[in-house]
């Protein structure tokens, strides 16, 4: 495997087809800073992921884990979820609106290529979700 970045550490919840569900803490950035009490409550809240062994190694329901991720697969969901989106829309308006001259068209034109490209992305979810597997370390 190619470089990998360390993402979480997680506990095993449950064994399913070769993968593991682990569950995972996600926490604001609030919930880490020292004045939390004074600003805000902390905002925790648990999630599952399905991760594989990265080597073979086979664990136990409860055991705690560490799971990684390939080295570019979050600047690649980083330019699929933001970057592509923000291009395709400024195309759409500046390109719309240089064909028609109406902002209305252009702004109408952006939201329609924008809403097609994330429903594009939905229909090739399983072709993503294993482009951007998570490894059990």
């Amino acid at each position: 495997m190619e470089k990998e970045t360390i993402c979480k550490e997680g506990i095993v919840r449950a064994v399913e087809d070769n993968q593991y569900k682990v569950e995972i803490t996600i926490s604001s950035a609030c919930s880490e800073c020292h004045a939390k009490s004074i600003c805000l409550p902390s905002d925790q809240k648990q999630e599952f992921v399905m991760a594989r062994s990265l080597y073979g190694n086979s664990f136990a329901p409860g055991e705690k884990v560490q799971l990684v991720l390939k080295g570019t697969a979050g600047r690649n969901a980083v330019l699929l979820a933001y970057a592509l989106p923000l291009v395709i829309l400024m195309a759409a308006l500046f390109g719309t609106y240089a064909i028609t001259h109406s902002e209305l068209a252009g702004v109408i034109a952006s939201i329609v290529f924008v809403v097609a490209y994330y429903f594009f992305l939905k229909r090739h979810n399983k072709k993503l979700e294993e482009q951007f597997q998570f490894y059990i370390k």
